[in-house]
């Protein structure tokens, strides 16, 4: 019973830290609407990416639910020159979970970025992460693959 408990403490707090992140990424695209996509080229952008290269894999996770939300708010330019880049090298992560979410971020990326970057640069990441060894890379890969119209 012990057990049991401990796993569903666990999970309580994982979707605690979930529901955190998802109100800090929120609060992240109110704060570059309020002031602007210049501000958050020169204060936020530079600080989420940096936890890209973070060994906590969870930090690396936000970079990217960070990056989905601010590319909305930033627009194409912002998006494709300095948030791209960094999930498109995400790819090669060695924690599946940080590469599955690398697909699903590159599906929500996708209709901001313009032809030459979807062609060129998403679809062949995204045509390697559809070979994982990983079944969850795998799906969120072919999934994006097909929403983007890459196939």
């Amino acid at each position: 019973m012990t057990d049991c408990n401990s796993w569903r403490q666990q999970g309580c707090h994982l979707s605690m830290l979930y529901a955190i992140r998802e109100a800090a990424t929120n609060n992240l695209m109110k704060l570059v609407q309020k002031f602007g996509t210049e501000w958050a080229q020169n204060t936020i952008v530079p600080k989420v990416l940096v936890m890209a290269n973070d060994p906590n894999y969870l930090h690396r996770m936000t970079t990217l639910f960070c990056i989905n939300a601010l590319s909305e708010a930033c627009g194409k330019e912002i998006t494709t020159k300095q948030m791209l880049p960094i999930v498109l090298k995400m790819a090669g992560d060695q924690v599946a979970n940080v590469r599955f979410n690398v697909a699903k971020s590159l599906q929500k990326i996708g209709p901001i970025l313009d032809t030459n970057a979807l062609q060129g640069e998403v679809k062949p990441v995204l045509q390697k992460l559809g070979q994982d060894e990983d079944m969850d890379v795998k799906y969120f890969a072919q999934e994006a693959i097909s929403v983007l119209a890459l196939a």
